[in-house]
């Protein structure tokens, strides 16, 4: 029998067509408990602000970024009174009573033609400031609607906290490299391309390869998630944000079989695509990686050199620190090495990248052995990172947080004011928020950022104030391209 008779349906197949796809609105991109949270504020409030920010050491840079994205992709989106049915419909069976502020959203739809009233300030995207500096402020001024500032706190956090830490991670492992590629002489036109992303099948979602891809690609240029360089292109209209090359995986070396003369097949046909002045990346681990790199390292040096493209080994499986270093021997033997500028060995023609259990340790401890204690230089091996470079993070890795920071009241005489609120867990300092109308401001006179209270009243004039906005009302505004944000972090 033919798999195509053996696979075909038979009468116990029940066949079923999905006609629609679930639409989740913006008034459900919360937590349960926003619900009941037009219910529970005091009395008087007028207005409120929240700020976003990463509680870690003031040691530690952040890079922003995913703002634009979000703004984009989401708060253009406009709520509708089927909108409103279909959550009030949610909230009564959710909580089994009727917590839904119906009037506060109609008044969404009917006053503001569905668009959500915030009032969103932001730093920059890529611009690097440090741990505990607020990434951006919400603010509602509304008193029917006032809430929505910590309201959407859950869509908005979820939004910058994911892309940010990629960025941030990426740009501290980048300025590692660096110091390799600077105390080696190494090529700096390669750093942009040292870390690679082979990160779209380790994420748990297509929109996670979206958001982690766009940020991994801030400080990065080489990516094979294709939807998080569409994700860049598009929301940040950049041309092109990443590139890659021609390869090979496990299933195509697999296919020509496990023999010598299968793995002679197999490499000789990769090489039949060199294109002059390219790279093509093949793996080599799916059987004998050393027997297939001394394949090309002996027999077929002679086409390498003749394909006038770089040919790069790709090992993969095995302890890296052992694997790497023994294909190095082999390649620097067959293909001759030129010393950098600081004595160290360059090896001509090929290269390596190692795209299996990468993580920053990893990546610190193989450039620490092959320049240290091998004196190759640091771009002799290039790294691809899967399930670590865009998964091996959470919320806490930085600790984003956003917080309710200040409430627009009447003092006693009915006058409006700005009244800063924060929490102060006698548990845990380290969560202490702050209070206040909230800013970033940059010393025009040292570069220095500070935090700034902007209901203390205006800023002094040697303080630049760093936050932009970028979203008033449903319009968006200070566009910035993923050139610019390359720009503010390099």
């Amino acid at each position: 029998m033919s798999l195509e008779k053996l696979f075909a349906p038979c009468a116990a197949d029940v066949a079923y067509k999905q006609d629609s796809q679930l639409k989740i609105s913006l008034i459900c991109r919360i937590d349960s408990y926003k619900f009941s949270h037009p219910f529970a504020y005091p009395d008087g409030i007028k207005g409120m602000t929240s700020y976003g920010e990463a509680r870690v050491s003031s040691k530690e840079i952040i890079i922003p970024i995913g703002m634009q994205l979000l703004l984009k992709r989401y708060l253009t989106q406009r709520i509708t009174m089927a909108d409103i049915d279909a959550a009030e419909a949610f909230a009564v069976a959710h909580f089994g009573r009727k917590l839904f502020a119906r009037a506060a959203w109609e008044k969404v739809v009917n006053e503001y033609d569905g668009a959500l009233p915030l009032i969103i300030r932001a730093v920059p995207e890529g611009t690097p400031i440090r741990g505990g500096q607020p990434i951006y402020t919400v603010t509602v001024l509304d008193k029917d609607l006032f809430w929505m500032s910590a309201g959407f706190e859950t869509m908005i956090q979820r939004g910058i906290w994911y892309p940010t830490t990629i960025a941030t991670m990426d740009y501290d492992i980048k300025r590692r490299i660096k110091q390799y590629y600077d105390n080696t002489g190494a090529d700096l036109g390669l750093l942009p391309f040292a870390l690679h992303d082979f990160g779209g099948r380790g994420v748990t979602s297509g929109e996670t390869a979206e958001i982690g891809g766009m940020a991994h690609l801030v400080n990065f240029m080489g990516s094979d998630t294709v939807e998080g360089i569409l994700t860049a292109n598009f929301y940040y209209k950049e041309a092109m944000a990443g590139y890659s090359v021609y390869a090979t995986e496990h299933s195509i070396q697999c296919s020509f079989g496990g023999g010598s003369e299968d793995a002679l097949r197999y490499l000789r046909k990769q090489l039949s695509n060199a294109v002059p002045g390219c790279i093509i990346s093949i793996v080599l681990d799916g059987y004998d990686v050393y027997r297939e790199a001394e394949l090309l390292c002996t027999v077929l040096k002679d086409e390498i050199i003749a394909s006038k493209a770089k040919v790069v080994f790709r090992p993969d499986s095995g302890d890296m620190m052992e694997v790497v270093p023994r294909l190095l021997h082999l390649q620097a033997t067959a293909f001759g090495t030129t010393l950098t500028s600081k004595g160290f060995k360059k090896i001509n023609t090929v290269g390596i990248i190692q795209g299996d259990g990468v993580d920053h340790l990893a990546i610190v401890s193989l450039l620490g052995k092959i320049t240290a204690i091998m004196g190759f230089s640091a771009d002799c091996v290039l790294f691809g990172s899967g399930g670590a470079l865009l998964q091996k993070v959470n919320r806490d890795t930085f600790k984003f947080a956003q917080k309710a920071c200040a409430i627009l009241v009447d003092d006693e005489n009915g006058n409006e004011y700005w009244k800063g609120i924060a929490k102060d867990p006698i548990t845990d300092k380290g969560k202490k928020s702050k209070e206040g109308v909230l800013t970033l401001v940059r010393s025009k006179m040292n570069n220095e950022l500070m935090v700034a209270r902007l209901d203390n009243g205006p800023l002094d004039s040697e303080w630049e104030d760093m936050m932009k906005l970028v979203y008033y009302k449903g319009e968006l505004f200070n566009e910035t391209t993923f050139s610019e944000i390359r720009a503010r972090c390099a």
